[in-house]
């Protein structure tokens, strides 16, 4: 108990999402989680696991023709644990255990959404689970309508909760084998499910603040300013573009094809026949990704605001800034670390495929893996193709994108200085 007390928070929340992952991959791998006739290799298992823990949505193998109902309603608890986190899970275990809150789970938890010590753990808590519930049940009801116009009663209620949750999630996992091009003609469909995916790619650290601000009077943060303008601004942008370059896409599919590149993973247009244009666009999206504190992955909305706002600021010789506040140097820092990291680990993982699966064009295996590390799950349908290599390497860009950055910022930000001090000097830069 000791030792366990003594693991730094992102340490043991990348130890408990890696413990998920190996009992989801057991219970996927049982004959009871498959259809009959159906067989599943124990790293498909594994594979599988990892992306609906890590709410990516990649898999190789079709989950709909695959695996049992079994299988599926473990794959549903799967993104929902991976969706709120492991340390939602430790610390509701402790609740129900102990019936306390002590400061180790405090922290656990704070470190699980990048919250700052000065939010309340118990408020936090609540917040999520609450928000999560509500609007996943909301979203479930929505979907319910279309759904039993085409499926039995019982189906249709479970196919609206299965899809809701892996939406809120961000997991992007489809029961229909082509994911939503079957749906694209439905506007409440895609409405919906576009609306579950970028409330759950807001971060749970927005809806605590706005519950502040409506209830106390409470000035909204400059946290939550950046990541709505910056989530509304990408929406918006990307629709417009989608719709200029993807041939024959009306304004509610690129509005969709805009929000699932945020680390979601549905689509209603086939990826493997985007133009290059809509690839890079795709990329460039996914990468980015969602919110601090959400459900989504990528670099972040606030990651890529700061970078931007202080690489203008750096052009025209001022501190950065936003919303009448300065941007604090170790934020900027930490935004530049986590991009130029995330750059070189996509562009590492995609020379390593390209040598694992060389029969696959350049584009589509950085596509592959940046859809794989952003969490996003979005293919252009080399999934099931890839070498039993390039698996791994996905599962482990998957696991990287999910919590490795916890792990990462955690132990940077504690670190402290230690030893002996050296002059300072410039490097000449450019």
């Amino acid at each position: 108990m000791q030792n366990r007390k003594k693991l730094q928070p992102g340490l043991q929340l990348a130890l408990g999402f890696l413990l998920i992952i190996a009992a989801g991959a057991v219970l996927l791998y049982l004959p009871v989680s498959h259809q009959e006739g159906m067989d599943v290799s124990f790293l498909d298992a594994w594979f599988v696991s990892t992306s609906a823990v890590c709410v990516t949505g990649l898999t190789p193998i079709d989950i709909s023709k695959t695996l049992s109902l079994f299988g599926s309603t473990v794959m549903m608890v799967l993104i929902q644990l991976g969706g709120l986190g492991y340390a939602f899970v430790a610390v509701l275990i402790i609740r129900l255990t102990s019936g306390r809150f002590d400061v180790s789970s405090s922290n656990l938890l704070r470190d699980s959404l990048g919250a700052d010590h000065k939010i309340g753990a118990r408020k936090l808590f609540s917040l999520a689970i609450s928000v999560t519930l509500i609007i996943e049940l909301v979203g479930a009801a929505l979907l319910f309508i279309p759904f039993s116009g085409r499926y039995p009663f019982p189906r249709a209620v479970y196919l609206a909760l299965f899809h809701s949750v892996s939406a809120f999630n961000n997991a992007g996992f489809d029961l229909f084998s082509d994911s939503l091009m079957k749906w694209n003609d439905s506007p409440i469909v895609l409405i919906t499910i576009a609306s579950l995916i970028a409330l759950g790619g807001l971060g749970f650290i927005l809806y605590g603040d706005l519950l502040e601000h409506f209830r106390n009077k409470k000035k909204i943060s400059m946290h939550t300013k950046i990541v709505l303008s910056t989530t509304l601004f990408l929406i918006v942008v990307g629709t417009i573009l989608f719709r200029l370059i993807l041939p024959g896409v009306d304004w509610k599919n690129a509005f969709f094809q805009s929000v699932t590149t945020r680390t979601a993973g549905y689509f209603s247009y086939d990826q493997a026949a985007l133009p290059p244009a809509a690839v890079a666009l795709t990329i460039i999206l996914m990468f980015i990704g969602a919110s601090p504190g959400s459900t989504g992955g990528g670099v972040k909305t606030t990651s890529f605001y700061t970078a931007v706002k202080a690489s203008f600021s750096l052009l025209l010789g001022r501190s950065p800034r936003a919303y009448k506040r300065e941007i604090s140097s170790e934020s900027v820092m930490k935004a530049f670390f986590v991009i130029i990291i995330s750059v070189l680990l996509v562009a590492g993982a995609s020379f390593l495929l390209m040598i694992t699966d060389p029969e696959f064009p350049a584009d589509q295996i950085l596509y592959e893996t940046v859809s794989a590390y952003a969490t996003v799950g979005l293919t252009m349908g080399i999934t099931p193709y890839i070498s039993s290599a390039g698996k791994i390497i996905l599962i482990i860009m998957m696991y990287l994108g999910r919590v490795g950055f916890m792990t990462i910022i955690s132990a940077f930000a504690r670190r402290r200085l230690s030893g002996a001090r050296y002059m300072e000097e410039k490097v000449i830069i450019g």
